[in-house]
């Protein structure tokens, strides 16, 4: 069969090649798994938080990476210190976030809710500096929504699961009004936005802001309807987003990834990022299409 011109050639698939050199994506040793609680809080509420599985030396490591991206961009549109910053595509514009998308205390609990046959569907980093003295309580720096717009149609009523969210909060969201995430649990099982039953209340019934720690990781589901409110600390909010989703859907931020990112990505991380060996291979994968599979039957086994 012919390759598609996306294909990567493989540096490592010559005999004899040496297998220190090739890549590694982490996957290996000891690796978490989820709990029927933390399965059956997922379904039911449409989130979960992942408390403190990136440590000290993750955070030092990712935290500079989403700053540098954040001075170009922030330089590139002008918006100035106290404009919201997002760098849509992240990993193309730095290449060491492939090992992030594979990162043992979290990839594998990803892998295990989806199934093997998922890739990126996007990357992107935000800062959110804190809020001008006269932003007003009820105002929002990301509006009510779920992921994925209008394209997405409801399906007997509710929004199906496409993909999820990974936020990797890398600063201190410990606190009510810091420009955390909101969400309301449970509205992934609803296609219309939940509302209001007092009308001078800021959000509509049920919505909470989650609390998170640096190195905490939130998982959602992209038909949970969240947002974001106003930033009235004094400390910039920074965080990494991947999206996950199954393999047939378009990704949002990119068309294709460079050979050289490519090419510096495991096997894993290359299905992931949707380096493809055949036309079909999206829909009718053959074996060698979807490396991930052997992988996690094997994680699975362990449980």
């Amino acid at each position: 069969m012919t390759a598609t011109a996306t294909q990567t050639a493989d540096p490592y698939a010559a005999a004899g090649a040496n297998d220190a050199a090739k890549p590694r994506d982490g996957l290996t040793g000891h690796l978490p798994h989820l709990t029927a609680a933390q399965r059956e809080s997922f379904a039911r509420e449409g989130f979960l938080v992942l408390p403190g599985v990136l440590d000290a030396a993750a955070i030092t490591r990712w935290l500079p990476v989403v700053e540098r991206l954040d001075r170009l961009e922030r330089a590139k549109k002008q918006a100035g210190p106290l404009g919201f910053v997002e760098v849509r595509n992240a990993i193309a514009k730095d290449h060491e976030l492939r090992e992030l998308i594979t990162w043992p205390t979290v990839f594998p609990l990803v892998a295990d809710l989806m199934g093997a046959d998922i890739q990126i569907i996007t990357t992107h980093t935000m800062v959110r500096p804190p809020a001008r003295p006269d932003t007003p309580a009820d105002a929002k720096a990301s509006a009510w929504h779920r992921d994925g717009g209008a394209q997405i149609p409801p399906v007997h009523g509710t929004c199906p699961w496409l993909y999820t969210k990974v936020g990797f909060f890398l600063t201190d969201l410990s606190r009510p009004g810091m420009g955390n995430l909101r969400v309301i649990p449970g509205s992934h099982q609803n296609w219309a936005l939940p509302g209001k039953s007092d009308p001078a209340a800021i959000d509509p019934d049920g919505a909470i802001e989650v609390l998170t720690g640096p190195g905490d990781v939130v998982l959602f589901q992209q038909a949970l309807w969240h947002s974001v409110g106003p930033n009235t600390s004094s400390v910039s909010r920074k965080n990494i987003y991947l999206g996950y989703s199954q393999r047939w859907l378009r990704p949002i931020d990119y068309l294709t990834q460079d050979a050289t990112l490519l090419t510096a990505c495991s096997p894993v991380q290359r299905q992931l990022l949707g380096d493809y060996p055949s036309e079909c291979a999206f829909w009718l994968p053959n074996a060698g299409d979807v490396p991930l599979r052997d992988w996690l039957a094997d994680y699975r086994a362990e449980q």
